[in-house]
């Protein structure tokens, strides 16, 4: 019998983060998304542009990942109209919800990029953990939905993000929280100064800090409850 093809998904030996196998293509979607929400005029267009570079980028998508992309784009169009409604930000041209049309979309492509780029095994961890990991990210949403406060906000997302930084510190954790801090970094600082959207109380630069929380920890949840269900896709 003719031997099979070695294993090359995330959880073999030989596996290669997708941002190896198509670099210059993930790499350029972020610039490109920058650009069109900075500079493309009108909600929809915006849009349409949008799906243009993540389609291009992202080419293949697999079922388990289309899925993904719903499902994360419905949680945090959910999350923003909670925070909306607690007035932590605001969005200077809304379309349905408080949020833009596009807005919809972000948090999809957001999570569904940081995958492809640094992708890698799911996590090795007991039931406890697991659980523990549920936990935390669900006393974090609760956060973002209830507290109008942004001190408060951020203390209390800093001290949920350090105790899972505590429990979960493996390399690809910090990765993922890293990553997702940097690209959130870079699409706040654009969209608040490109007027797209504004926090109140005039934070230096324009972004509050929890900001930092905010992304990092969906970075940390990420790679703990979603990273296994993405991976054995890729195996």
């Amino acid at each position: 019998m003719p031997s099979k093809p070695p294993a090359t998904g995330p959880a073999s030996p030989t596996y290669k983060p997708f941002w190896l196998q198509n670099r210059l293509r993930l790499l350029l979607q972020i610039p490109a998304a920058l650009a069109i929400l900075a500079w493309v005029p009108g909600n929809t267009a915006k849009l349409a542009a949008l799906l243009l570079v993540w389609l291009a980028g992202f080419r293949h998508i697999q079922r388990r990942e289309a899925v993904f992309y719903a499902l994360v784009c419905v949680f945090f169009t959910g999350m923003n109209a909670m925070s909306l409604r607690q007035g932590i930000f605001a969005f200077a041209a809304p379309d349905v919800l408080g949020m833009p049309v596009w807005e919809l979309f972000m948090w999809g492509f957001y999570l569904l990029h940081s995958w492809r780029v640094l992708g890698g095994p799911a996590p090795q961890a007991t039931r406890a953990k697991v659980w523990q990991a549920w936990i935390l990210a669900l006393l974090y949403a609760a956060a973002f939905g209830s507290i109008a406060d942004g001190n408060t906000l951020l203390v209390v997302t800093a001290a949920l993000l350090l105790a899972g930084l505590a429990l979960f510190h493996e390399t690809l954790d910090l990765a993922y929280a890293g990553y997702l801090v940097l690209l959130g970094a870079a699409f706040e600082y654009n969209g608040v100064h490109s007027g797209l959207w504004s926090y109140p109380g005039h934070p230096p630069g324009g972004v509050p800090l929890w900001f930092i929380t905010l992304w990092g920890g969906v970075g940390l949840f990420m790679r703990r409850l979603i990273v296994p269900l993405l991976a054995p896709a890729q195996q």
